[in-house]
Order: C-alpha cells, then structure tokens, then sequence
C-alpha cells in the first residue's frame, strides 16, 4: 500500500472516530434547583412579611415572626406571644409538610399563632432563594418571608 493511502485512511478513520470520542468526554452539568432550595431554606432566618390563607390576608410588619429550619426536620422560631417550634419533611421536587407545631404557653393563651399558623400547617410546597421564601398551602394561599 501506498505511503498516500496510508495517510488517507488514517485521517478517515480519525474523521470518523473523532465524534465518537469527542461525546464520551461531554460533562453536562445540570443546576441541582433542590439543592439550592435546601441550601437557602436552612441557611437563612426568615422573617414573615404577609400571609394569604383562604380569604384572610395579613401583613406582618407589625408581628415580628421569625423563624428558621434545620437540616434535622425541626423549625423554630419567635412570635409576638412567645416562640413556636415544629417538625417539617421535604421532598425532592419543592414538597414541604409540617408535621406539628408546638407552642408555648404565652402563645397558646393569647389565641395562638393564628393566621400564620394555620398557613404553615397547610404547607404543601417551598421556594428558597438567597432572599425570598414562599411556601404555597393547600388551600391556594402562601406565607411569604424574607432574610434581613
């Protein structure tokens, strides 16, 4: 064979190889939105701006809610009565259910947590950003919160 040919079909079958190696050294790198979501809902203490829970809405600039969650599943968090703590779950698609929330005496003998409280209880799903927290209910209202 031909020094010519020899060369050619090397570079032929480089031509034709090349996209079969080429995609196997293809990284896609895809934005894990669940990991940022967890990320800033347990990095942050939020503070509750309104809640819109079937017909009622509150603003709460007045109120003073904080709270936070940990990586464990518990919230915690202070109110104008006293503080409040629960249990929540997530989920991987943007599921959150709370499980159960405690209070403290003070809270519970001045009429509870009230608007907010029925709220988180209904939670069915979050979105965290570095700065904004919404968590939609099941009834179409949500509970929106801010870092400050």
């Amino acid at each position: 064979m031909k020094l010519t040919n020899r060369f050619t079909l090397a570079a032929l079958a480089f031509i034709l190889l090349l996209p079969i190696i080429a995609t196997g050294c293809i990284v896609v790198v895809e934005e894990d939105d669940d990991y940022d979501r967890r990320r800033y809902l347990h990095g942050s203490e939020w503070t509750l701006e309104v809640v819109f829970y079937r017909t009622e809405t509150m603003q709460a600039a007045d109120r003073s809610i904080q709270m936070q969650f940990d990586e464990q599943g518990r919230f915690s968090g202070t109110a104008e009565c006293g503080s409040f703590s629960g249990n929540f779950a997530l989920d991987d698609s943007g599921g959150i259910q709370v499980d159960s929330i405690e209070e403290t005496q003070q809270c519970e003998n001045s009429g509870g947590l009230g608007l907010f409280g029925d709220g988180l209880r209904t939670a069915k799903t979050y979105q965290a950003s570095e700065d904004k927290l919404t968590i939609s209910t099941n009834d179409n209202g949500y509970l929106s919160f801010s870092t400050q």
